[in-house]
């Protein structure tokens, strides 16, 4: 909060000072607007421009020169303390002219400022008089406008001194008797022409006047900056205001506000030790009920009285103790009824040996009747039996395992169906070490033979592909079969995809446990992509990382 009322203060200041510093340049714009326009009415004045000329019945020089110092009185009030002089300079030779405000231009040839300045190529410029103080001069030119001819005529010009002590200085503070800020005044040239305190004339040289114009807020030595601009003459202001102001009203706000914080804190202080006296007591009592539970004595103690959350987790862990020993007795009731169970059924339970045994007596009763095929279809079926119950096998198998075990699955199908399809393989050597999930082909073929190759007229074939592409291993099962409707695909695809829309005509089950279990092993990006056509056939695409 002490750095936020920081904060406040510190911006309520920089608008005041950017206040100032908008009013000092207004008042600087307003006082050169007037200078500027007394000029220009000196400058177009007919009485000035027909007594240079020798147009006047006057023709006496020092007639003609009170002539024109009167009329440059009645335009310029050089009563004012800013004002040291005014005076207009003629560039007629053949008329002589000489007074209090005007003379010949070789009279001005001799003075300081002509030798050292350029006059007539500037609007203003800055030297030092010889009292040593600097002025300011502002330079209008008079040009006679011939109507008749439509001709200009330079005939001379007008200087307008001004003391810039009195024309730069910033407010003074009437209760400190200084200046309340000081002002740097820089030229179109960046060339530091006033300055009210000397202690920060270098300020230019660490900070240009382009950077300070683009915080609102800058700091130099022990004051606060701003900037400014004049747009008559295109002078460059920079306004420093000490920072004592700042931390003076900071200082007083501590003050203050240091009383009322140091209250509400004893205030807190105080309410927190008791609120906390008797919670940590009723907590403590909570805690010893934990402990007692934990032991196994479920009895329920005095309720905790209170109308917060320590009662009511001290009510609900009462009603958990009374579930959780209802829940014990009927457990304990279901156990001894579980084995009882298990029991019975471990009496009837078939030894899966028995299973195997029976399948090698019908392979030997068949081989001893020359059925061959009857031996063939009890050792594949048996291979199947073994693999399905995984006693040596874990989640991943092989490739060549996963083939294996699909081979027999397709040689029992073909001998079912009559060989009414061929079946090809072609699997990469590289790929035949690679790790893959357990029973994911089987399914598959299953989908492709039972739903595409049986439902054709004459022979068909089934391709099954797997190679390596990149990163990923790639599994195709292809088949020419009577395929599927684009629209029938797309069901298929959200189907496996999404368990909540469910298959219709019930073909996709065996599909989509296969796409669940790839995802939910190996990642979202993998898992079955298909591409069917009616009357053409179906690709079932199966992609995997690579799992050594």
């Amino acid at each position: 909060m002490f750095g936020k009322i920081s904060r406040m203060v510190t911006e309520e200041l920089v608008s005041s000072h950017y206040q100032l510093a908008a009013q000092y340049t207004s008042n600087l714009e307003n006082s050169f607007y007037q200078y500027k326009d007394s000029l220009k009415q000196i400058a177009n004045n007919t009485i000035v421009m027909d007594t240079l000329l020798g147009k006047t019945d006057y023709k006496n020089p020092y007639a003609m020169g009170t002539n024109v110092s009167i009329e440059i009185n009645k335009s310029l009030h050089l009563d004012s303390a800013e004002l040291r002089n005014c005076m207009v300079y003629s560039d007629i030779a053949d008329n002589k002219i000489y007074g209090n405000r005007v003379t010949m231009m070789e009279g001005a040839s001799k003075e300081i400022w002509y030798i050292n300045h350029k006059a007539l190529t500037q609007d203003y410029f800055i030297y030092s008089s010889v009292g040593k103080k600097t002025i300011l001069s502002l330079i209008q030119k008079i040009i006679y406008l011939d109507v008749t001819n439509y001709k200009s005529k330079y005939i001379g010009f007008i200087k307008l001194d001004l003391y810039m002590d009195k024309l730069f200085s910033p407010t003074v503070n009437k209760k400190e008797e200084n200046y309340s800020y000081d002002v740097i005044v820089l030229d179109s040239s960046n060339r530091t022409v006033y300055s009210s305190n000397p202690k920060y004339t270098a300020i230019t040289k660490k900070i240009s006047y382009k950077e300070l114009s683009k915080n609102r807020i800058n700091y130099y030595e022990d004051a606060m900056v701003c900037t400014g601009y004049e747009n008559n003459y295109g002078l460059k202001l920079i306004f420093l205001f000490n920072n004592k102001q700042l931390a003076n009203k900071k200082s007083e706000i501590e003050r203050s506000t240091l009383p009322i914080f140091v209250i509400v804190l004893v205030v807190i202080i105080i309410t927190a030790f008791i609120f906390t006296r008797g919670f940590s007591t009723r907590v403590a009592r909570l805690i010893d009920k934990f402990k007692l539970a934990e032991t196994g004595d479920l009895t329920l103690t005095e309720e905790i009285e209170g109308n917060d959350e320590i009662t009511i987790l001290d009510r609900q862990f009462s009603h958990m103790l009374i579930k959780l020993d209802r829940l014990i007795k009927k457990n304990y009731v279901q156990q001894l009824e579980k084995k009882e169970s298990e029991f019975r059924n471990l009496q009837l339970q078939i030894n899966p040996h028995f299973l195997y045994n029976t399948l090698e007596t019908i392979s030997s009763i068949a081989a001893v009747n020359k059925v061959f095929i009857i031996c063939d279809l009890c050792e594949k079926l048996g291979e199947n039996f073994r693999y399905s119950l995984g006693k040596n096998y874990g989640e991943f198998v092989t490739v060549m395992q996963e083939l294996s075990h699909t081979k027999n699955y397709v040689y029992i199908q073909q001998t079912r169906f009559g060989n009414k399809f061929e079946v090809f393989y072609n699997v990469d050597k590289e790929a035949e070490n690679y790790r893959i999930l357990r029973f994911i082909l089987q399914p598959i073929v299953e989908n492709a033979i039972v739903h595409g190759l049986s439902k054709i007229v004459g022979q068909g074939t089934l391709e099954i592909s797997i190679s390596r592409k990149e990163e990923q291993l790639v599994i195709k099962i292809e088949d020419d079969g009577v395929g599927m409707s684009a629209e029938r695909v797309e069901e298929i695809s959200k189907y496996i995809n999404d368990g909540n829309i469910e298959d219709k005509k019930r073909h996709s089950i065996g599909i989509r446990n296969v796409n669940q279990r790839i995802k939910l092993a190996c990642g979202n990006e993998y898992g079955i992509t298909i591409d069917s056509s009616e009357n053409i056939g179906s690709c079932f695409t199966i992609t995997l990382p690579l799992i050594q």
